[in-house]
């Protein structure tokens, strides 16, 4: 076999190596646009699903979601109510 590459060689890999490094660049910038569940167990930190001390998950620096509808937080694992709360609890700035 020739140690040279073919001209056809050549043009695939001129437009085929940018192209992929495009696609590889938008889904990690997709990935890292979406907020991530935390993994301590809703126990550990004493999650309630309703609030009683007028804190709420809604109002928590590491809930995302709707503020009417079960969403997520950075710390916590699974699904989170917005009038919850656990010891985690950091108010938004």
């Amino acid at each position: 076999m020739s140690d040279r590459l073919s001209r056809k060689s050549a043009i695939i890999n001129l437009i085929g190596m940018p192209l992929a490094a495009a696609g590889v660049a938008s889904v990690a910038a997709a990935a890292d646009a979406a907020p991530k569940s935390g993994t301590t167990p809703q126990a550990s930190v004493m999650y309630v699903a309703k609030s009683t001390n007028g804190k709420y998950c809604k109002g928590c620096k590491f809930y995302f979601g709707s503020p009417t509808k079960a969403g997520g937080c950075s710390i916590v694992a699974g699904s989170i109510a917005p009038m919850g709360y656990c010891v985690a609890y950091a108010a938004k700035s």
